[in-house]
């Protein structure tokens, strides 16, 4: 990905200034991608996007990208209730996922998640 990037110019913008911590932090999070299993992933997003808007800086990165695109079909499959128990992974999710240009490819990609139902209930203690 980021030789794309740098083919058109991009790699700055998607991965940071060369040398830079924010540069480390993406490339971190795109390993941290490819390693963990999906629940240890979305539980690691959870928590660190309690506090932030995208996963590294205040922009999107490559980061965001690899990682919605790693997790975002397991996120769509989960029941209201488990959404509802990752907020800030869905809040990211939603985010990223309506941002201009990246709706059009998440819905051709049939990556789309869907808001919960907050009146949901969990399943049944039967």
């Amino acid at each position: 990905m980021l030789e794309i990037a740098k083919a058109v110019y991009l790699d700055e913008v998607l991965f940071g200034k060369k040398d830079s911590k924010e540069r480390s932090e993406v490339e971190s999070f795109i390993e941290l991608a490819m390693r963990l299993s999906i629940e240890e992933m979305v539980a690691h997003i959870n928590e660190h996007l309690a506090t932030r808007m995208f996963l590294v800086g205040h922009n999107i990165t490559a980061a965001d990208i690899v990682v919605h695109l790693r997790i975002g079909s397991h996120f769509r499959n989960l029941m209201d209730f488990q959404k509802i128990e990752l907020p800030n992974c869905f809040r990211w999710i939603d985010h990223i996922q309506h941002l201009p240009g990246m709706l059009e490819e998440i819905e051709s990609l049939g990556m789309f998640v869907s808001f919960p139902n907050d009146k949901s209930e969990g399943p049944s203690k039967a």
